[in-house]
């Protein structure tokens, strides 16, 4: 039977999620959480009396619980590092060390995860950085039980994970630092220079020291801040490309040699020394806003690496390095890792998940001497023996994992530069011949050095930043999250969106259709399902294990759970009291073969008691909240939307179908290298790509620019341009339109620019402009762009026309595809996945 997919139910009005505060589509008025995950920490906080963190986040966004409080999460790693450090002090004494934290995202969090270490036995101190991500713990040796702590806060949804050497050590950091001492040297510059422009005499008795002072100010800040735009024009130079750091160099660099000349030769009308300190700070002060904030975001995620770095030798050896693997060589593999290389499985049979290949995540069995391809996930509990087949630099993994992508240039910015510097040269080189043939030397180089000096992009140079920071903390509202600077200017050429189906367009994981079925359990049978799905990997299971909410996880706390036998393909069972609980296949039951009947069954999965249906499980997959109106929307302002899938066909052409998205346009069971090629026939320097997937990495490189959600199991978001969290698309035209947005407010603020320059350049040249007058204007001209842009980019409370018909939109849609009330038999029959 043809798959079906189903739209999420969607109420009128976007609901809040009270936890993390992402917006989403609500199935019903009551609905107040965005998943399971944050419905289980919110009752968590309640429980433990720190209902204080919502009144610390206040408006923040934070990126959504998800799944994290449901998994197994590995911490032995920790116990090893907590050795290290306490076999080199003495019992009782403090030790520390820096640990990485994902989720910190606010003051909310920084209070609650200092709040739940404080609680541990021997704590001493916590000091955690939301914009890095960074956790400084101190305890006392040999007191405290710091993997149990790391097990707490992964309740909370915090994922702990080692610190890496330098991860705090960022381009925004050393950025901050030279801020702050250019912002004295500029304070210097200034203070000593004001005397001269109020009156004091030139035979002052400190008058040589003031200026003395003013030069070395002027100096230092060319050596701490001016050597940073001076180092990255000289490398983009000899790269061939030309970016605003080039006009930026050039006007410090001929601004501090007219004001050495004019020292030199006391020209009093060429002294801008404190125009090179003020000018230093300011554009420091742009870079450090714009570097900052996608540093921040960058830091946001905290991801392990996805392939381990090195793998387990059988014999109990040393560890293999992924460098090390040859053919032939024989490793193990733990539970959740990937396979780094093609393989082939010489243990038992085991389960995998080939979603980093075809974005499925529907499990297949392999047995003992069959191939595995690069990529495949291990979802069983035990480790398993491979043999390597090939070396990792020859393995599709190493190119899907590799988080390089080209540089791409902006011709549009290059061809502008051109055209600035050369009409800045030009006049100023004009103006001094000019000045040399009617006037004096002096006066001949005044000019040229006031031209290039009032010339100088500061307006610009604060107003882009400015800009970006705005645009990106207005989306961050939305919960996306943006990490390269470049993303709003290929924004607004995109004319064609790209879309992986299975975790993009579609929930990463199968939603439980008949939630009845687990209200109707039992406590028992409750404990046993808790018991079954906690630790397994398998989708299905983790849907279960979540839809148990707060009273799975507190019936896992107060009951031992018994050893879990796993059935590759079939299931997995405990016995306990002499009773036999299994959750698996249908038809399934603990020491009989797995039968195959003609008729495929109404649902998905069993749970069983000593053979006998306890209760029946069905799922289906779903299309992200508010996809149908968000496509629709984009589709209504005329872009291209093409669907690139490694799925089957048939579930492909019914997503698409329910999206409006054309059959020449939907792609399906297409390997890595497909997608690639597809976006590279596409790609006129105007597409936009969304995928979640190992398998959309290589897309990633083709593509213009990309985005990508945050999944359980992804590594596009070291390499995305932008990751989203939450569940929906909402924002998908929220953010082109903004691009827009900013694009006005920006060309407003060049066309402030040209207007200054021009009227500068004027007194200039015509032998009007001194020192005192561009201390004046340049700050001014600053001050005036940041209002444009703020103007510009300023955040409307009330809907907008297009808003409106955006929400409008999506409840029309989600209505019109609502799959009817109690029709459980459609729902089984629309995704089939068989637990583990």
């Amino acid at each position: 039977m043809r798959p079906k997919i189903f739209p999420r139910a969607a109420t009128k009005d976007m609901s809040t999620c009270v936890h993390c505060g992402t917006p989403f589509s609500a199935s019903s008025a009551e609905e107040k959480f965005c998943c399971h995950g944050c419905e289980f920490v919110y009752e968590l906080i309640q429980n433990e009396g720190l209902d204080r963190f919502y009144d610390l986040r206040r408006d923040t966004t934070v990126r959504p619980v998800r799944s994290v409080p449901f998994e197994a999460h590995d911490f032995s790693w920790l116990e090893k590092t907590v050795e290290e450090i306490e076999t080199k002090s003495v019992r009782g004494k403090p030790v520390e060390a820096d640990f990485l934290v994902e989720g910190l995202s606010c003051v909310g969090c920084v209070w609650l995860v200092e709040k739940v270490y404080l609680r541990q036995a021997g704590a001493l101190e916590a000091v955690a950085h939301p914009a890095t991500g960074h956790l400084h713990l101190r305890w006392t040796s040999g007191e405290t039980d710091l993997p149990a702590f790391a097990r707490e806060i992964a309740s909370f949804g915090y994922s702990l994970s080692p610190h890496r050497k330098g991860a705090s050590h960022g381009e925004a950091r050393q950025l901050g630092v030279k801020l702050g001492l250019c912002g004295a040297f500029a304070m210097n510059a200034m203070v000593f220079t004001l005397p001269r422009y109020v009156g004091m005499p030139v035979g002052f008795s400190f008058a040589a020291i003031f200026q003395l002072i003013a030069f070395l100010s002027a100096m230092l800040a060319m050596l701490v801040g001016g050597s940073y735009f001076i180092r990255r024009a000289w490398i983009a130079v000899k790269m061939g490309s030309l970016h605003m750091d080039l006009p930026i160099a050039l006007g410090l660099i001929l601004a501090f040699t007219g004001s050495l000349i004019g020292w030199a030769l006391e020209i009093e009308g060429l002294l801008y020394f404190d125009f090179v300190a003020t000018f230093v700070f300011l554009m420091l002060g742009g870079r450090f806003l714009q570097i900052s904030a996608i540093e921040k975001n960058r830091n946001r995620l905290q991801r392990q690496r996805p392939v381990p770095e090195t793998l387990r030798s059988p014999d109990g050896g040393e560890p293999i390095s992924l460098s090390e693997l040859a053919p032939g060589l024989r490793f193990e593999l733990l539970p959740g890792q990937s396979v780094p290389v093609s393989s082939v499985l010489d243990s038992k049979a085991g389960d995998f998940s080939l979603e980093w290949i075809n974005g499925e995540a529907d499990p297949n069995t392999f047995h003992a001497g069959r191939p595995l391809p690069a990529g495949a996930i291990y979802l069983g509990n035990e480790p398993i023996f491979l043999t390597a087949g090939e070396t990792w630099e020859d393995s599709l993994l190493a190119r899907l994992t590799s988080t390089y992508r080209a540089p791409i240039r902006v011709p549009g910015l290059e061809k502008l530069l051109r055209i600035y510097l050369f009409a800045v040269l030009l006049i100023g080189s004009g103006g001094f011949v000019w000045w040399l043939y009617h006037g004096t030397a002096a006066s001949a180089l005044q000019v040229m050095i006031s031209v290039f000096v009032v010339s100088c992009p500061c307006a610009l140079g604060v107003a882009l930043p400015f800009a970006d920071e705005l645009a990106g903390s207005l989306m961050e509202r939305s919960g996306v999250f943006i990490r390269e600077s470049l993303l709003w200017s290929r924004l607004r050429k995109v004319k064609t969106i790209l879309f992986d189906k299975t975790g993009t367009l579609t929930l990463e994981r199968p939603v439980l259709a008949n939630p009845e079925s687990l209200e109707n359990l039992l406590l028992e049978a409750r404990l046993a399902l808790a018991r079954l799905t906690t630790g397994s990997l398998h989708p299905v299971s983790r849907s279960l294990l979540e839809s148990l909410g707060h009273e799975g996880q507190r019936l896992l706390r107060e009951h031992l759970t018994p050893d879990i036998q796993d059935v590759p393909g079939a299931g997995r069972f405990f016995e306990i009291s002499q009773d036999i609980w299994s959750l698996g296949r249908p038809g399934w039951q603990p020491g009989f073969p797995l039968t195959t009947d003609s008729e495929r069954p109404d649902h998905d999965s069993e749970l069983r008691k000593n053979g006998e249906t306890v209760a029946r499980f069905c799922f289906h997959e779903s299309l992200r909240p508010d996809a149908i109106a968000a496509l629709q929307s984009l589709r209504a302002k005329h872009f291209r939307l093409v669907i690139l899938s490694g799925d089957r066909p048939e579930k492909v052409s019914a997503a698409a179908k329910l999206l409006g998205i054309s059959e020449e346009d939907a792609h399906a069971a297409l390997q890595p290298a497909d997608k690639e090629n597809y976006v590279k026939r596409l790609d006129r320097h105007d597409t936009l790509y969304l995928g979640d997937g190992a398998n959309d990495s290589l897309a990633f490189n083709a593509a213009w620019t990309t985005g990508t959600p945050v999944v359980d199991r992804s590594l596009l978001e070291s390499k995305a341009d932008f990751y989203f969290l939450g569940h929906g698309l909402r924002f998908l035209p929220q953010l082109l339109a903004l691009a827009k947005r900013r694009q006005q407010a920006v060309h407003l603020a060049f066309a402030f620019a040209l207007v200054y320059n021009f009227c500068a350049i004027a007194a200039a040249l015509t032998g009007h402009m001194n020192p005192l007058v561009a201390a004046i204007i340049m700050p001014l001209s600053s001050a005036i762009s940041l209002a444009i842009v703020g103007f510009g980019l300023r955040d409307v409370k009330k809907r907008s026309p297009k808003v409106a018909l955006f929400e409008d939109l999506s409840y029309s849609s989600a209505q019109g595809n609502r799959l009817p009330e109690g029709d459980h038999d459609q729902r089984s029959k629309s995704f089939r996945a068989h637990p583990v």
